[in-house]
């Protein structure tokens, strides 16, 4: 039995990996693929953080609350941007090499905006590489500890015995089914975009770590906040090649199909506007107008070739030159908000399992992510979590999101196993096949924007896929993985229908404004129906100190 079970290869799980194998713990690292690949490596934008003046942590905590549209946890959020630097510096650290101005000992990190920010702050790394740099140091600093590392095994489902998680469940590249023990288990497994048609997530990224976590019975919420990134690269490939905020940040312009600039009308900060904003602006036009893409020009960015690689690269591939021509855009499913519900230490409401970044609900995104924030919650709550491991925690206590949540352990949902049912009915449809028409229904009628028939018609569809993915008599990972999408779209989709008002990332078109009433997160655990838990006013907060210690 290992002391501490990492499930995932980005950000969040290798970081903590790392801070388990420096406290003395032993670990084991478990990918579906190999150690590099996550959603980490697509990151181009950055790493925001109050690194110097006159830049705060101050400035920062309010550039993020006004973002997260009245739903972070303040005291969660303080913690990302107190923390944060000293993060960003023990990665500098471990190896990770930040762009730079300056020569010699007068060089300093290049700061640049990103759409919400009050002022520069995000450091990058080979201009628009950056996810690609932090994942290629935190996967050496993983290799050169002591910890082990499973590459392509796929966990189906978590392990519980008295009440905890004791490890997980998880078929190996042979088909062979294993159970993997263990003390602590922290999931770090990632996002959900794959359900959706267009998405910049890799194909890996299909909810598994919230969808197990689910079933056995912890507790999730914020799932309808999934965040579009507003200007995904329009062409055929997938994942989405992303055109960073930064390109805004150096002065590129959204136009529509006449040319018109047409962010200046629409928010205060115009180009710079946050990212929900700016999507459903982009997707509002893309209905009324019956186009499929609009525009971004960024040929006023000189040196773009040296400024951004990736996207250099990504737009010649398809023909276009960013510094002569305007880039076609859409809207593509980019980062979930919610996940697994855990308190400022990372603890579930299951004792044993651990929760953190993307896979995570730890209230510092509310109903939307500030941009270049992902990178550091993984980088700030995946250390966070061992440090409770180190010092004797074992369940969850009610703090930050879990603040009047029930801690009481949930009857689980139904399981899914991973032995075929020989009396199942044989599918109708490949698992392939039965992604796609996930994939459509859900970018058709709870996308960017929603309302109530086309969230009941999702309802339904997705009932019948339940009933089609579970006569599938396999026990193969784009099976589980089919399984995984159906569980948490049915949790968005719920979620979505209950929440009759406009609040961030989530849009209704039939109650289109805020509405104090829904002030709060809607909390699943388990078979249950969610419910909402009611945020505490600031008044209620515990002081930054008590809230970090």
């Amino acid at each position: 039995m290992t002391d501490v079970l990492v499930l995932g290869s980005g950000v969040a799980g290798l970081s903590a990996a790392v801070h388990a194998a420096g406290a003395g713990l032993s670990a084991v690292v478990m990918t579906k693929g190999e150690l590099p690949d996550s959603a980490t490596w697509y990151a181009q934008g950055g790493v925001a953080a109050a690194l110097e003046a006159p830049d705060s942590p101050t400035l920062h905590l309010a550039d993020t609350l006004t973002a997260g549209a009245g739903l972070c946890d303040v005291d969660a959020v303080r913690i990302l941007v107190t923390e944060g630097p000293e993060r960003v510096r023990n990665l500098i650290a471990l190896g990770a090499v930040f762009d730079v101005t300056g020569d010699g000992e007068a060089a300093v990190l290049a700061l640049a905006r990103e759409g919400g920010h009050s002022l520069a702050r995000v450091v990058h790394a080979g201009g628009d590489a950056t996810g690609a740099e932090i994942e290629r140091a935190l996967v050496a600093a993983v290799r050169a500890t002591a910890a082990e590392i499973w590459e392509g095994w796929f966990s189906t489902e978590l392990i519980v015995e008295g009440g905890r998680c004791a490890g997980v469940r998880a078929v190996g590249p042979a088909g062979e089914v294993r159970e993997v023990r263990a003390r602590h288990t922290v999931l770090a497994t990632g996002g959900v975009g794959q359900i959706f048609e267009v998405t910049t997530n890799p194909a890996l990224s299909t909810g598994d770590g919230i969808a197990m976590a689910w079933r056995a019975g912890a507790a999730v919420a914020d799932i309808e906040f999934m965040q579009f990134h507003p200007t995904a690269l329009h062409h055929p490939s997938m994942p989405r090649p992303l055109l960073s905020e930064a390109l805004r940040g150096e002065g590129a312009i959204l136009r529509d199909e006449h040319g018109v600039a047409f962010m200046v009308g629409e928010h205060p900060l115009g180009d710079l506007a946050p990212r929900d904003v700016v999507a459903r602006a982009i997707t509002r036009r893309l209905r009324e107008r019956g186009v499929d893409h609009l525009w971004l020009d960024a040929t006023a960015i000189s040196g773009f070739a040296a400024r951004f690689p990736t996207i250099w690269r990504a737009s010649q591939a398809v023909g276009l030159d960013p510094e002569t021509d305007w880039l076609p855009v859409a809207p593509a499913a980019h980062y979930l908000s919610g996940g697994v519900c855990a308190d400022l230490h990372g603890a579930t409401t299951l004792p044993g399992l651990w929760a953190c970044g993307e896979a995570a609900c730890s209230g510092v995104h509310g109903a939307n992510r500030l941009a270049s924030n992902s990178l550091l919650d993984g980088m700030v709550f995946g250390p966070r979590a061992i440090e409770a491991i180190v010092d004797g925690r074992d369940g969850p206590g009610e703090s930050g999101v879990l603040r009047g949540v029930d801690l009481t352990i949930r009857p689980p949902a139904p399981p899914v196993s991973v032995v075929p049912d020989p009396a199942a009915a044989a599918a109708d449809a490949s698992p392939a096949e039965l992604r796609a028409e996930l994939q459509h229904e859900m970018t058709l009628r709870a996308g960017v924007l929603r309302e109530a028939s086309s969230l009941a018609a999702a309802s339904a569809e997705l009932v019948g896929l339940r009933d089609r993915s579970a006569a599938l008599a396999s026990s193969a990972p784009d099976a589980m993985e089919l399984r995984n999408l159906v569980a948490v779209a049915s949790i968005l989709v719920d979620a979505a229908t209950r929440r009759e008002e406009s609040r961030g990332t989530h849009t209704r078109l039939d109650f289109p404004e805020r509405s104090d009433r829904f002030l709060g997160r809607f909390v699943r655990s388990g078979a249950g129906a969610p419910e909402l838990v009611p945020l505490p006013s600031i008044e209620e907060l515990p002081s930054t100190a008590g809230a970090s210690a």
